[in-house]
């Protein structure tokens, strides 16, 4: 499975922000360990695999909504030429 990952802390209850890779998640639970518990690994903490956020129109960069549309309208044209 990949990415995203997050840390997860049991003694803090606490879960990191998703990140791209386990090394970048990794990262983040040695700066928590780092900053928090001296160093010292908790016991039970983990990087767990979190759901990828849906991506949604709205979030799709302008130049990509506009080689969607233009790519759905010659496909869309393409078909009726080759019917009519």
């Amino acid at each position: 499975m990949s990415g995203p990952y997050a840390y997860r802390c049991p003694l803090c209850r606490t879960t990191s922000e998703p990140v791209d890779t386990r090394a970048e998640a990794r990262a983040e639970g040695k700066g928590h360990r780092d900053q928090f518990h001296g160093g010292h690994h908790p016991d039970g903490e983990e990087i767990i695999p979190v759901a990828a956020p849906p991506v949604r129109w709205v979030d799709v960069p302008r130049g990509q909504k506009i080689a969607t549309v233009l790519l759905a309208l010659a496909l869309l044209l393409g078909v009726w030429v080759k019917t009519g």
